[in-house]
C-alpha cells in the first residue's frame, strides 16, 4: 500500500513539476531586419533557457511573410554566454544586409558559439568577430 501510494505521489506532484525545468523554451524577439526586396528577414531571438540549457542569442533567416510563434530555435546563428564570459543583450549582436542575398553578422568575440551556418534559405552568411 505504501509503494502505491509513493508512486501516486510521484506521478502526481513530482514529475509535473520537474517538466517545467526540462520543458519548452520560450523566444523573445529581440529586432529583425529584411532585405530591401522584402523576400527574407533576419531575426535575433533571445531564448530564456531552462533548469539545464543556459540563456542564448539565436539568429535565424526567414521568409519575410513568416509569423513567429514564440517556440522558434535559431536556425542560423546560435550563442550564449560561455558561462558568463559574456554579457548577452541587444548588443551582442548585430547584422545588416550587404545584399538581397548576403547579410553580415557581428558578434562579441567571448560569446560561445553553436551554429554557425554559412548559407541558408539561398542567403549568404558573412560573419565578423569584435
Amino acid at each position: 500500500m505504501v509503494k502505491l501510494i509513493l508512486k501516486i505521489f510521484t506521478l502526481t506532484f513530482i514529475i509535473p513539476s520537474c517538466s517545467g525545468l526540462l520543458g519548452d523554451q520560450n523566444t523573445t524577439l529581440i529586432k529583425y531586419s529584411s532585405n530591401s526586396d522584402k523576400t527574407k528577414k533576419a531575426v535575433l531571438l533571445e531564448n530564456d533557457g531552462n533548469a539545464t540549457v543556459d540563456l542564448s542569442l539565436q539568429v535565424s533567416i526567414l521568409d519575410y511573410d513568416y509569423k513567429l510563434s514564440g517556440k522558434e530555435i535559431g536556425s542560423t546563428f546560435t550563442v550564449d554566454r560561455n558561462h558568463t564570459s559574456a554579457v548577452i543583450d541587444s548588443t551582442s549582436i548585430k547584422f545588416c544586409w550587404v545584399s538581397n542575398h548576403t547579410l553580415q553578422i557581428d558578434y562579441d568575440k567571448n560569446l560561445r558559439t553553436f551554429i554557425q551556418e554559412k548559407n541558408v534559405k539561398g542567403v549568404t552568411i558573412i560573419y565578423i568577430e569584435r
